[in-house]
Formats: C-alpha cells, sequence, structure tokens
C-alpha cells in the first residue's frame, strides 16, 4: 500500500511550481487501498518472489510433504523435530501452495 501511495502520478502544476511525476494512476491507488494491499495470486506472480528460487520446493501441501518424507528417510536432511515438510506462504494469499522453505524475509521483491 505504501508503494501505491507514495508513487501515485502527480500532475505538474505550474501556476504554483509543481512539477509533475509519472506513477500510479488515482483509480490503481484506490484498487489497492480498496483491497487493503492484498494482492491476487496472479498479480504477486508477476513479482519476483524469493519462493520460487529459495523455498526449496513449491507445490500442493501432498507434493510438499512428499519430498520432505523421501529426503528425511534417504538423506536424514531436517531435524528428528520436524514432522511435516509443507509451510504456508507469506507475503499473499497464495491458496493451497505450499513450500518445504520457510522464508521470513523479502519474500517479495521487485
Amino acid at each position: 500500500m505504501f508503494l501505491y501511495e507514495e508513487g501515485r502520478e502527480v500532475t505538474p502544476d505550474p501556476e504554483r511550481g509543481e512539477c509533475g511525476r509519472r506513477g500510479f494512476a488515482e483509480v490503481e491507488v484506490e484498487a489497492v487501498r480498496e483491497e487493503k494491499g492484498a494482492m491476487p495470486v496472479q498479480q504477486v506472480l508477476r513479482h519476483r518472489v524469493r519462493y520460487f528460487c529459495d523455498g526449496a520446493v513449491l507445490g500442493t501441501v501432498a507434493f510438499v510433504n512428499g519430498v520432505f518424507e523421501r529426503e528425511q528417510r534417504l538423506r536424514g536432511r531436517f531435524g528428528e523435530k520436524r514432522r511435516t515438510g509443507a509451510r504456508r506462504m507469506r507475503g499473499a494469499d497464495w491458496g493451497e501452495l505450499r513450500v518445504l522453505r520457510d522464508l521470513q524475509k523479502d519474500v517479495i521483491g521487485t
């Protein structure tokens, strides 16, 4: 929401000595404000998302847990306390998508 608020388009006003600036249209800013900053999955996927490269495994709960169980059984890659592999993704409503590695910082970049 901050990005859209601060990055809104400014129309030049020579009488007041204000320069214009390109940016987000007021309609876009209002749409983001109405959604309280939540982006649909389609829009989020267009951004550079760390989960795709740092999440290790991306898929449904069943798929991620299957990979987790195989890796745990064959290689013992995870600690004894960890019982499941699938972790919820942060930063958007990802629906049923899960990852193996829980990222906690800067999950969506530019």
